[in-house]
């Protein structure tokens, strides 16, 4: 009920709504002074509370009969009052409030709201595999909890019952539409409009926006383009025509594409990536590799040091440090991992 009284005077009592529910509290006011006024003496309306309580209870129909005026005056007073105007402003509320709902749900619909939500992940564009994506992100439980917010120039939100889908209506390539979808609030950034020129003003566009910690992934359609999305100033990630599952697997890992396109199964593993959070003393790459296999049946094929060198398929006794990251394949994201002691 307090959030149900909250929203309202936040979003919908504005305007008209404002001055209808004062004007409602005038006449519940008014009608009680005057009640209390007119009525005889010995007479349970000359208490204000019960007077109060009266007009409530007739001006919103409910007449529970427990209480009445007894005076002519008093009930001329519940006619024009209470009865005649209170059921006029209650039904001309409750009609504003519905349609306020009505309008509210069609600018959503629309794409006609801002999106004022924070930590989101931004699609920014739309193509024939946007909703596969939108499915893969859902899967994924790194983002279970994270709201995605659609942006594109299209005349309706296109999934209007998946949970957490937002849609914003726009060019995707303009500053004035990305602030639109709160983009500097924005955990991640997904580039794909299906067009590498459109994707190339939305990334520079993006980059000045977003804030630090903000990772982009954007796709390039041709590999003619690279170069071009190469030569960007900005912490991103460039990924090649791919399917929406390894768009995901790449944005949340940084997988190198043509890697992952070799070592995907028929058991539908896939490579994920982590990190070795606490320093193990002696800790070699094939005693982390045994109990990884041994322990969670991971297959460890790669690490990357501190110092961002990449090794693919390390002897045995190369040591593993605090920081180091840890390519691997496995059937689901490796979440809580207990590293040998």
């Amino acid at each position: 009920m307090i959030y149900f009284i909250k929203y309202m005077i936040r979003v919908k009592l504005k305007s008209k709504g404002i001055y209808l529910v004062f004007a409602y509290m005038i006449l519940l006011l008014v009608s009680s002074l005057l009640i209390k006024l007119v009525e005889p003496a010995d007479s349970a309306l000359t208490h204000f509370d019960q007077a109060l309580w009266w007009s409530v209870v007739t001006s919103t129909t409910v007449g529970y009969g427990d209480l009445f005026p007894v005076s002519n005056p008093g009930r001329i007073v519940a006619v024009i009052l209470p009865m005649f105007m209170g059921i006029g402003l209650g039904a001309a509320f409750i009609t504003h409030f519905a349609s306020s709902l009505i309008e509210r749900r069609d600018k959503k619909m629309h794409g006609e709201k801002r999106y004022k939500g924070t930590d989101h992940i931004l699609i920014v564009g739309f193509t024939t595999e946007t909703e596969q994506l939108v499915e893969e992100i859902r899967k994924d439980e790194t983002y279970a909890d994270q709201d995605i917010v659609l942006l594109d120039d299209m005349p309706r939100h296109p999934f209007p019952d998946m949970d957490r889908v937002c849609f914003v209506k726009g060019s995707p390539d303009t500053l004035n539409t990305l602030n639109k979808a709160n983009v500097k609030q924005a955990a991640r950034i997904i580039i794909h409009t299906g067009n590498d020129e459109k994707n190339l003003f939305a990334l520079i566009n993006a980059l000045k926006l977003k804030h630090q910690a903000c990772e982009i992934t954007v796709r390039c359609i041709s590999t003619q383009s690279l170069d071009t999305f190469s030569s960007v100033q900005g912490d991103f990630q460039i990924i090649v025509q791919m399917t929406a599952e390894m768009m995901v697997q790449a944005m949340q890992d940084k997988v190198h594409i043509p890697l992952q396109i070799l070592l995907k199964n028929d058991a539908q593993e896939e490579i994920y990536y982590v990190t070795v959070s606490k320093t193990i003393p002696n800790l070699t790459w094939w005693v982390l590799h045994d109990y990884l296999k041994d322990k969670y049946n991971y297959l460890t094929f790669a690490m990357q040091t501190t110092d961002n060198r990449v090794m693919v398929n390390p002897s045995k006794e190369k040591s593993i440090s605090k920081g180091d990251g840890i390519w691997l394949m496995a059937q689901k994201r490796p979440l809580n991992i207990t590293w040998p002691s």
